[in-house]
């Protein structure tokens, strides 16, 4: 029991520092390209689909799922490439 308990907490805390590291790249304007944020995106969604069985009964697991729905929502944003993107001059 007490592996498990060890397992799940390198589990949780990898999920934590990768959504960590997602939104300091993003913050830094690191995904221009909106086909990488799209594929980032999977990615989230792929790591909340693994940690949702979880939810239930984890409250860092709850935690993680939020902060991961967020991240693709942010991530997800036309917004903030449009903002990048100067116009043409012609």
């Amino acid at each position: 029991m007490a592996a498990e308990a060890t397992q799940f907490d390198k589990v949780i805390t990898f999920f934590d520092r990768e959504f960590d590291r997602v939104q300091r790249k993003l913050q830094a304007g690191f995904l221009d390209s909106y086909r990488e944020r799209v594929q980032l995106s999977q990615q989230i969604n792929d790591a909340l689909h693994l940690l949702s069985p979880y939810v239930r009964s984890e409250w860092r697991a709850r935690d993680l799922v939020r902060k991961g729905e967020d991240h693709k929502r942010d991530i997800l944003s036309v917004r903030d490439i449009h903002k990048k993107k100067r116009p043409r001059l012609t």
